[in-house]
């Protein structure tokens, strides 16, 4: 697929599986290979697709009004990167953390790997965990 083509889907599967809750589990289905992986920098071990996407579920039952924003949006051959701003209400036990009922804004950067019939193969995840827990009060400031 062309860097464009990486760019349009990245933007649509992105979208679909952060603000489009009924069509998570569909969407992942399709848009990610069987032997999909998610790594992410807080976590010790890279995670298998089917894990990812509780992640997610439990992310947006956690913040049900949230927003995952692409701040900006870079591609190059399979790879597609971007900065993204989270914000929400905790309303919901996140990692492990009660509500809250506190408003978040956090920040990450996501790299996505394609495959050539446009598959997301591969992701790599920095969010600012530590920014997100203080504002939690998981952490002390």
């Amino acid at each position: 697929m062309s860097v464009e083509s990486n760019k349009a889907a990245f933007l649509r599967i992105w979208d679909a599986v952060w603000h489009q809750p009924a069509a998570t589990r569909q969407i992942m289905a399709q848009s990610y290979t069987n032997d999909f992986v998610q790594h992410i920098s807080s976590l010790p071990q890279p995670i298998p697709r089917s894990q990812f996407i509780e992640f997610v579920i439990g992310w947006q039952k956690a913040f049900p009004d949230g927003r995952m924003d692409i701040e900006d949006l870079v591609a190059a051959g399979d790879r597609v990167w971007c900065y993204w701003t989270s914000h929400g209400t905790h309303s919901d036990t996140y990692l492990g953390i009660p509500a809250t009922g506190k408003q978040v804004t956090y920040q990450g950067v996501d790299i996505w790997r394609f495959t050539n019939d446009g598959k997301v193969a591969e992701a790599w995840a920095v969010p600012d965990a530590l920014q997100l827990l203080r504002q939690l009060g998981a952490i002390a400031k």
